[in-house]
């Protein structure tokens, strides 16, 4: 059996050595253009390099790497409800990012619990990850926990101050999002418009309700409070909402604050005969995969989903890979998307 035959079958592993060795160059060398900062290093060399490191199916030892750069390379990301397809694409996102950047992700689900993100953050820390993602909930970060972790994190649309170990924020003009989403529903004629969001007490429902607010008042129209109903950004919440709702007052068209709570509102709205959007228009916010599939296609407000976690895992790993560059504040613009239901 020939080296190469042991090697395939996993009985030696081989090293950036073996390649120097066979390739006729230093280790230096092999180094460089397997870790692709091969920039003065000839186009024939590269190619026997890469050739030979297919051919003795080199994998790269990433405890010893990280011995020596005291880098993981391995980015934490926390959600706070993995269920809701808004953060499964998200953190898809996010993923597929990571990847092509040379890093791989560790997911933690929070169920929008402070304990649990609490609880997350100490294990991502204790198992050496470079930087975490603070995806969007309404749970309120733990400032000093974060201090004294002193790991580089990323927040996105989470109310939190200037912290040392923020890299980077990026948030959704998610103001900007419900004044459309009501604007919209507004220009159609509709003057009773319900408006279902998330938690009353947190940064992410205020946020929407200014925006809601706003789409009135620019139409010199005032927002019935009875039309406003704030629990959580969940398909069951926004069932139960609705037929409350329905039983207590009048209003054509509903402005949900998640995809989920829009999915909810239809099931109680079909469960009492209205049609929708003739009954009663519903609009969507996030633009999950699933809503252009549903039995009647969802209108909502595009959030850009895969572009907010690609531009999200670039910042950060560009601020692990230059602590020195300006912390970046992103704001993503949000579009309204034409379907059936409003």
């Amino acid at each position: 059996m020939t080296a190469v035959q042991r090697r395939m079958r996993g009985c030696v592993a081989t090293t950036i050595k073996d390649i120097a060795r066979r390739a006729g160059v230093s280790p230096a060398t092999v180094s460089k253009v397997l870790n692709r900062k091969d920039a003065f290093i000839g186009e024939e060399t590269r190619k026997r390099i890469w050739s030979l490191a297919r051919e003795l199916n080199y994998r790269p030892n990433s405890i010893a790497r990280s011995l020596v750069t005291r880098r993981s390379r391995v980015i934490g990301i926390v959600v706070p409800d993995i269920l809701n397809p808004y953060f499964t694409e998200l953190v898809r996102a996010c993923d597929d990012a990571a990847r092509r950047r040379g890093y791989t992700t560790i997911l933690c689900n929070s169920d929008g619990i402070p304990a649990n993100e609490e609880a997350h953050l100490t294990f991502l820390a204790g198992h050496g990850v470079d930087g975490i993602v603070l995806a969007a909930s309404d749970v309120v970060p733990n400032a000093d926990l974060l201090q004294a972790l002193n790991i580089p994190f990323l927040s996105m649309d989470r109310e939190i101050g200037e912290l040392d170990c923020l890299a980077a924020r990026v948030d959704t003009d998610c103001r900007s999002g419900a004044l459309q989403s009501a604007g919209y529903l507004i220009a159609r004629g509709h003057d009773r418009i319900a408006f279902l969001s998330g938690s009353a007490a947190s940064a992410n429902t205020r946020i929407r309700l200014e925006g809601f607010e706003e789409a009135h008042r620019s139409a010199g129209m005032a927002v019935d409070p009875e039309l406003v109903r704030c629990g959580e950004f969940q398909h069951s919440f926004g069932y139960r909402a609705t037929l409350s709702l329905l039983d207590t007052t009048s209003f054509s068209a509903i402005c949900c604050m998640s995809d989920m709570l829009a999915i909810g509102a239809m099931a109680a709205l079909r469960e009492r005969g209205v049609g929708i959007p003739g009954g009663c228009a519903v609009m969507g916010f996030d633009n999950i995969y699933l809503a252009p599939l549903l039995d009647r296609p969802l209108s909502t407000v595009d959030r850009r989903i895969f572009e907010s976690g690609r531009i999200a895992i670039d910042a950060l790993i560009d601020f692990l890979e230059d602590p020195e560059r300006r912390r970046s504040a992103i704001l993503l613009e949000t579009s309204v998307v034409e379907r059936t239901t409003a």
